[in-house]
């Protein structure tokens, strides 16, 4: 009979055939503990990669901390870990309340303004009928109906004010799930500065990838993260508050629209435009002319001119993605992920390509003498 107490040895016991079976027994049961480890993480996975994510775009702050204190790694990440509390999660968690709040209440005086006017004479009574008139004359095919614009905005108000009510109604129900997120990623924040170095290098020991191979994956990470992430969202940032003070000063509510013209600022070449021409259009037709001529000037000369400075001196070292793909990569971020997709649209797309420039150096000879082959016979007779 066998004798179950007999320890196993420590090595495959005949190859060829045992080192298969203990190699496909090894892969089953790591993908098996990946899955469980996925499903473990995966509610929290979103708090880790920004965690992640802030610790890198930090780690020199925490690095010249960790030099200054004689080499506390703990005081120097609690402390970063600090910083990164005051300058970005309670601004952002104050703004996004603040903008939740202040969007509901200019719907709402949008859909009563609406439901107050009549159009016919609202729109006969300001600098719109001339253009009315003319595009009636010059443009026959182009049906102005008042009636259908009214009913086109008291729609656009009725859902932007349900979809505000929404928002509302969801981060007051789930502020306790929110406070649980917010402090585990201070928590989180702390232990990527204080052990990002040693995670980096389990992460490149377990890769079996060449040395160099993984220094540009994570090299390319680490560029995009503090000079494409941190350069747009400052411009962003920039854009928004300085808006925000023009938008003040004409009268009109800045932060639900100066937080708007932030976010327009992603896109290329309209930028903050899509906000601010719209405001001075109706500063003109529905306000004070000297408003809207210091409005259009203002946001021609200043705000504009943030974007036109800034952004080649903070994007220098991300010089390898074209802005245009990073337009594309937040546009489709921002539509697998939502409102992350800001940060996941940049990282995924640079991964993208880090990993096809590894696949081209690797198998560069098998390319090659592809590219070749191809030529050749194109090139017969």
């Amino acid at each position: 009979m066998m004798n179950l107490d007999q320890e196993k040895p420590d090595t495959p016991l005949s190859p060829p055939h045992s080192n298969k079976i203990f190699v496909y027994f090894l892969f089953f049961f790591l993908i098996v503990s990946l899955l469980f480890g996925f499903v473990l993480l995966e509610p929290f996975l979103h708090t880790m990669i920004l965690s992640a994510v802030l610790a890198i775009i930090f780690s020199p702050v925490n690095l010249r901390l960790f030099h200054r204190l004689g080499g506390r790694a703990n005081l120097a990440a609690g402390i970063t870990s600090l910083l990164v509390v005051v300058l970005i999660l309670l601004p952002a968690a104050f703004l996004v309340w603040g903008l939740v709040t202040e969007g509901l209440d200019s719907m709402v005086a949008i859909r009563e303004w609406a439901n107050r006017n009549d159009f016919n004479e609202f729109l006969r009574g300001h600098r719109l009928d001339p253009i009315l008139d003319w595009i009636r004359v010059r443009l026959p095919f182009i049906t102005l109906d008042e009636a259908a614009i009214q009913t086109k905005v008291l729609t656009i108000a009725r859902n932007s004010t349900q979809s505000m009510l929404n928002a509302s109604a969801t981060l007051v129900g789930n502020m306790a799930k929110l406070l649980l997120r917010f402090f585990l990623m201070i928590f989180m924040i702390f232990y990527f500065l204080r052990e990002g170095r040693g995670i980096v290098q389990k992460i490149k020991y377990l890769a079996p990838l060449r040395t160099h191979q993984e220094d540009i994956i994570i090299e390319s990470l680490q560029r995009v993260s503090r000079a494409v992430l941190l350069g747009s969202l400052l411009i962003a940032v920039l854009q928004g508050l300085v808006g925000s003070l023009g938008l003040y000063l004409v009268g009109i509510k800045p932060l639900f629209w100066g937080t708007m013209m932030g976010l327009a600022s992603f896109i290329p070449v309209i930028g903050t435009g899509l906000v601010w021409v719209p405001a001075a259009a109706y500063l003109y037709f529905f306000g004070d002319m000297s408003s809207a001529v210091f409005f259009l000037l203002y946001n021609v000369v200043i705000v504009t001119n943030i974007d036109t400075i800034l952004r080649p001196m903070l994007m220098r070292r991300a010089a390898e993605v074209s802005p245009f793909y990073i337009f594309l990569a937040i546009l489709g971020g921002i539509h697998a992920f939502g409102a992350l997709g800001i940060f996941y649209g940049p990282l995924i797309l640079t991964f993208l390509m880090v990993m096809l420039k590894i696949y081209s150096e690797e198998y560069k000879d098998v390319l090659s003498s592809r590219s070749a082959y191809v030529s050749e016979y194109r090139n017969e007779p």
